[in-house]
């Protein structure tokens, strides 16, 4: 019996020594490859290695932005957390301890040596937490700039750590020991939505952040340099390393394109199409690209980082991926024509003419606020867009709440693309081709200006429009010429050509005298519908899909009133540029390359492409827009209102004639749209809370305007025109030159620069100079001296 049970044990015994055994060849010999690797895994730490961004280029090379050597204040992770990591702490501590003592150390006992040591990491650790108080001080930040610094550090790494985990967890997966934890309770554990996870300990491993120094003071300057190596022993696990920071060397020079960078945010975490790729991912604190085209050149710009991937306990280099360096981009820019336009704009020289004499009166280093846009004819790539005015890209941090607070002089604010305001006749010729081509008026067709607009009613009457459709030379003249406004007597009586009377404007005449009654009347026949629609084929009431932050503005359609005159009234002033009608200037300048183009639109280009023919990748527009739209407009009309852009500059009666150049033939249509008085929100100096009145609405900062017997220096631009300077406009200027051949269209908006005729023209003299200078308009010989209107057959 005791020999049989003998037998059965032992056959069970070599049972399980036979499948441990083969359990064991399994493991080492069929598996061992795996199992090497996963035990490898478990053991391997990644080091980042920095990249650097890509440059920012304008059209001919010259760099806008670029990365630039600079120098970090940073600190060790073991110091940055609460409680210092006790065994760095110790090592610290003992090393700080053997510089002051030097020998004496060793003749101590181990008991006073000990003793000495703990309150030596005591000090340590009091040298922390007084230190961040410091860094704040002496850098000129809050102690909660400070602190949000070193939290986001803090949860950097921690991500980091979950990233390790979480790809340690799937390898368990992958070898089934992972337990019955599913991937999508992992994804809300590393998101922060759960804090139920598995039993993490089992896959835990050291990241290389945690053995690394992180940026709190980025790009420090030689003095606070200087101070922090004076007193080192103040700054426990501080080191000072060498680093890369934004650098626009232009400094405000077309700082709304350009944009700026800045730390990333949680959202830009969120939306991170890399967030997959450990080499491309954006990691908290890490610079990423706000606005302009530091945004919109981002995929392209932002380098690939490196990595060093080592075994703990191997003293080998390891295993590196090199980083690889932002591709640069060359913007259509130029930054030559941008500075000169812009230095215009800062010291502008306006010229005016005396009632009296007639004779031209320069005023020098004026100031202005508003934009330019100059486009490629051909191409519609953006060669200036100018906004003023400005601020320094390189301060732009440490300026923007001053920036930010600045409300009488609003710097943030691209004008050029973010200024929505009514186009005044700047719309005049489009409104014409688009009446023309939609068969309601005739080329040559004339309409009478009385000096008030009449429309026909339902009942085969007509209504007169007093004050509402009245013509500028009504309102500008009605007293001096006792109500004798018909027929546009001045600047010189209108004479009929085509067939008309004296007094019936054609298309190409309403524009040369910018004729508010035969444009209104084009509106009204189109009707406010197909005025809109029409507007918006040309750009008008949607963004141009130009790639940086711009605003739509508005057509007249946009706020229809139900009440049918309303709806009239608001159709035919949108025909004049006025009403429900708004427009920014990169849309104006390109309805002027639009008809320079005869008719072709074509949305701005502002980035150019790669050397090897290929566009760098970008991100996705804001809204999706054709690049280019054929409008199919009237060839005849074309001609007209090229004829009558003509004469705004050129001609006897044109209203643009301050923008003449002998040397260059430009053809062009200013707008003088009425402003509301300038005013601002009025704020607490200390909290910047909004002020209320007793009734609890917001009190008003108001302002006097300029005038040249007054100026008025807390706001120079501030200006106000006409008769006693108690007009409020802005000006406009659009168009393109030269004339016969064109080449450069432009838009022009001067805030509160009075008739388009005076200040948008003197900018638009500037920046076609400008445009000669560098090469991209030729001067043309000198011209003959019969007036424009007679050699192209007006009268």
């Amino acid at each position: 019996m005791f020999e049989r049970r003998l037998k059965i044990f032992l056959g069970l015994l070599s049972l399980v020594v036979i499948v441990l055994l083969g359990r064991a060849a399994q493991l080492q010999v069929a598996q061992g490859d795996q199992w090497r690797k996963e035990a490898s895994a478990a053991l391997q730490r990644t080091t980042p290695i920095e990249t650097t961004r890509g440059s920012i280029l304008d059209r001919n090379g010259q760099k806008l932005a670029r990365d630039r050597a600079c120098t970090d204040a940073c600190v060790l992770y073991y110091a940055l957390t609460p409680q210092a990591d006790p065994k760095w702490l110790g090592k610290y501590a003992a090393n700080r301890l053997s510089g002051r003592l030097g020998d004496a150390s060793s003749r101590m006992s181990l008991a006073g040596r000990t003793r000495m040591l703990k309150d030596e990491s005591s000090a340590v650790q009091r040298d922390i937490d007084a230190m961040w108080d410091k860094l704040a001080r002496l850098s000129g930040q809050s102690r909660d700039d400070i602190e949000r610094i070193r939290q986001t550090v803090l949860q950097r790494v921690e991500m980091r750590k979950k990233y390790i985990w979480y790809q340690s967890y799937l390898r368990a997966i992958k070898t089934g020991t992972g337990g019955p934890d599913s991937e999508p309770r992992w994804e809300r554990w590393l998101s922060g939505e759960s804090d139920d996870a598995p039993e993490i300990d089992k896959f835990t491993v050291t990241v290389g952040e945690e053995q690394q120094p992180h940026v709190i003071l980025h790009d420090i300057t030689i003095d606070l340099q200087n101070e922090l190596g004076r007193h080192p022993e103040q700054f426990p696990g501080l080191v000072l390393k060498p680093g890369l920071t934004r650098y626009y060397p232009y400094d405000d020079v077309a700082c709304h394109v350009l944009g700026h960078v800045g730390k990333v945010k949680q959202e830009d975490l969120h939306n991170d199409a890399n967030r997959d790729d450990p080499r491309r991912r954006y990691q908290l604190n890490d610079q990423i690209g706000r606005g302009g085209l530091e945004w919109l050149c981002e995929p392209a710009l932002r380098g690939t980082l490196g990595l060093t991937t080592t075994i703990a306990g191997d003293d080998g280099p390891g295993n590196t991926e090199p980083p690889v360096p932002g591709q640069d981009v060359r913007c259509s820019i130029d930054i030559d024509v941008q500075r000169d336009i812009q230095n215009f704009f800062a010291h502008a020289t306006l010229r005016s003419r005396d009632p009296q004499t007639h004779e031209t009166i320069e005023t020098k280093d004026q100031v202005l606020h508003g934009a330019a846009v100059l486009l490629d004819v051909k191409t519609n790539q953006v060669l200036a867009l100018v906004s003023y005015p400005t601020y320094d890209l390189n301060t732009y941090d440490r300026d923007y709440q001053v920036l930010s607070d600045d409300q009488v002089n609003d710097p943030m604010r691209d004008r050029a693309t973010e200024s929505q305001l009514e186009p005044g006749s700047t719309v005049k010729p489009l409104v014409g081709l688009s009446a023309i081509t939609a068969g309601v008026i005739k080329v040559n067709e004339g309409i009478e200006c009385k000096g008030y607009l009449e429309l026909p009613n339902h009942h085969g009457g007509v209504i007169r429009y007093g004050r509402v459709g009245r013509c500028w030379v009504a309102s500008m003249y009605a007293d001096l010429l006792h109500d004798n406004v018909a027929h546009h007597p001045v600047p010189v009586p209108h004479h009929g050509h085509d067939g008309n009377l004296d007094g019936f404007l054609t298309y190409s005449d309403g524009l040369e005298r910018s004729c508010n009654v035969y444009f209104e009347t084009a509106a009204d026949r189109l009707g406010i519908d197909a005025l809109s629609d029409w507007m918006r084929r040309f750009g008008l009431g949607r963004r141009t899909g130009i790639g940086i932050e711009e605003y739509e503005g508005r057509v007249p359609v946009d706020r229809r009133a139900s009440f049918h005159m309303l709806e009239r009234t608001t159709g035919f002033l949108g025909g004049i540029g006025q009403g429900n009608v708004a427009a920014t200037p990169i849309q104006m300048a390109n309805v002027a390359a639009t008809i320079a183009r005869n008719g072709i639109w074509m949305r701005p280009r502002l980035v150019m492409e790669n050397e090897d023919g290929t566009m760098p990748k970008l991100h996705s527009a804001r809204i999706e827009v054709p690049d280019q739209i054929d409008l199919h407009l009237d060839p005849e009309a074309l001609k007209a209102c090229k004829l009558g852009m003509l004469n705004v500059v050129n001609g006897v009666a044109g209203t643009g004639t301050a923008a003449h150049m002998d040397e260059l033939l430009i053809a062009g249509k200013t707008g003088t749209a009425q402003a509301s008085p300038f005013r601002v929100i009025e704020r607490d100096p200390v909290t910047h809370a909004v002020l209320k009145d007793e009734n609890d609405k917001p009190r008003y900062l108001t302002f006097d305007p300029s005038t040249p017997e007054h100026p008025n220096l807390q706001v120079p631009w501030y200006r106000g025109g006409g008769r006693n300077n108690a007009q409020i406009d802005h000006a406009w200027m659009i168009g393109f030159a030269p004339a016969d051949n064109p080449k450069i269209a432009f838009g022009v908006l001067v805030e509160y620069g009075g008739s388009g005729g005076g200040a948008a023209a003197d900018v638009v003299r500037a920046a076609l100079e400008s445009c000669i200078e560098h090469g991209y308009l030729k001067s043309r010989p000198a011209p003959a001296t019969q007036p424009v209107a007679q050699a192209t057959g007006e009268h």
